[in-house]
């Protein structure tokens, strides 16, 4: 008899491994929040695992409140109380496996004392790194870069989302077990939620979903916009502060006259498909930001069959721009305008490009990121960790 820890509810049946998943369901909406519900949705269906959950889900503020202050002092209490959380659920529970989601930054302490009381109880462990940072803090070398490296070492196997967080990882924590893990989309209700959903046939529309922030790139896709010269259409989904929308708009006024018009429309937060009727109606999806881990809207988008604006991120240059398939999009460098610019030009003004960049990354969604065939990798990393702890025995 396995308990639930977000539901308190009992999950019953014969499973052959017990796995205990830390980590934010929605609300807030987010990456991760959407990684666990698809991945609880598909591990309900596998009677061979044992699931239960800790949600961590950040709720006493805004999502668009990110100042380091608050952050720290109302993390600090989260943290304390997601730990004596996890110390009773672990207690209760007793799994096998414990996989631990994280985006660094303040919480890598956290991550650490619940790593080494997993460890204590018996338990392996795999950290599950949620962002595309890594590279930039193996470079400065600060203390998140030396907590990273603990947690990383502490844990049975680590989880990175993209090829150059997995060489730097690898480099700076010799004889750790590095491996790389798409996220996942839900083909189906993709498809089911953007049918009938038809393209425009007027000026190009691109769309945007994702918190509304300048570190999202959001006021660059729009100055990119309005420098490509062409009329466009923009639609921005996602939770935003009423000061910075008031300034963007400001700023699509001041620049119509002398360059291209933009013309913007904030839908705000909403429900995940309402977002992908939106997505569906666009011709081009953009996601422009300074920093970011997998992103799932990405391969959302690559799964309505829609080419990608994007930056050389995270693990958007390995979705869009692999070394080994056709591209499904373009890439610019961070919070570089005029690269930017120059690919939004080549998108509104090539259909065919559009089509192209399009069809590709819908067979890459399908291939790589379908939900089934990666809750089946994660499922098997888990088994191949289990099994290797058995044979130490």
């Amino acid at each position: 008899m396995i308990r639930s820890a977000r539901s308190d509810q009992a999950v019953s049946g014969a499973a052959s491994l017990r796995a205990l998943v830390v980590s934010p369901l929605p609300p807030p909406p987010g990456g991760i929040a959407t990684w666990t519900r698809i991945l609880l949705a598909e591990i309900a269906m596998r009677p061979e695992v044992a699931l239960s959950h800790l949600d961590t889900a950040v709720r006493w503020r805004p999502v668009t409140q990110v100042a380091a202050p608050v952050r720290l002092i109302g993390g600090s209490f989260q943290a304390l109380r997601d730990v004596v959380r996890f110390r009773r659920t672990l207690a209760a529970v007793q799994p096998e496996i414990v996989h631990l989601c994280t985006s660094a930054g303040f919480a890598l302490r956290r991550d650490l004392i619940m790593l080494r009381a997993a460890r204590r109880a018996g338990a392996r462990s795999v950290i599950h790194y949620r962002m595309g940072r890594i590279p930039t803090l193996a470079h400065n070398g600060n203390r998140e870069w030396a907590a990273l490296q603990a947690c990383t070492r502490e844990a049975a196997v680590s989880i990175v989302l993209d090829r150059l967080s997995q060489e730097r990882l690898a480099l700076a924590c010799a004889g750790s077990d590095i491996r790389i893990l798409p996220n996942m989309v839900e083909i189906g209700a993709i498809d089911a939620a953007i049918q009938g959903v038809a393209r425009s046939n007027a000026d190009v529309r691109i769309a945007y979903i994702g918190h509304v922030l300048e570190a999202k790139g959001v006021t660059d896709l729009l100055e990119a916009c309005l420098r490509a010269g062409a009329p466009a259409d923009l639609d921005i989904v996602g939770p935003y502060e009423e000061g910075y929308r008031r300034r963007l708009e400001a700023f699509a006024e001041s620049g119509a006259a002398s360059r291209g018009a933009v013309r913007l429309q904030f839908h705000g937060t909403l429900s995940h498909e309402a977002a992908l009727r939106v997505a569906a109606r666009a011709d081009v999806f953009a996601l422009p930001s300074h920093s970011e881990g997998f992103p799932n809207v990405v391969a959302e988008a690559m799964a309505c069959g829609l080419p990608v604006l994007g930056t050389r991120v995270g693990a958007i240059p390995d979705m869009i721009e692999p070394q080994e398939d056709a591209p499904a999009g373009l890439c610019a460098a961070p919070r570089d305008v005029d690269g930017l610019a120059a690919a939004m030009a080549r998108l509104a003004t090539d259909r065919a490009l559009r089509d192209r960049l399009g069809k590709a990354g819908r067979r890459r969604a399908c291939k790589d990121y379908a939900a089934p065939a990666v809750t089946s990798r994660l499922i098997d990393l888990w088994r191949e960790i289990t099994a290797h702890q058995a044979d130490q025995a």
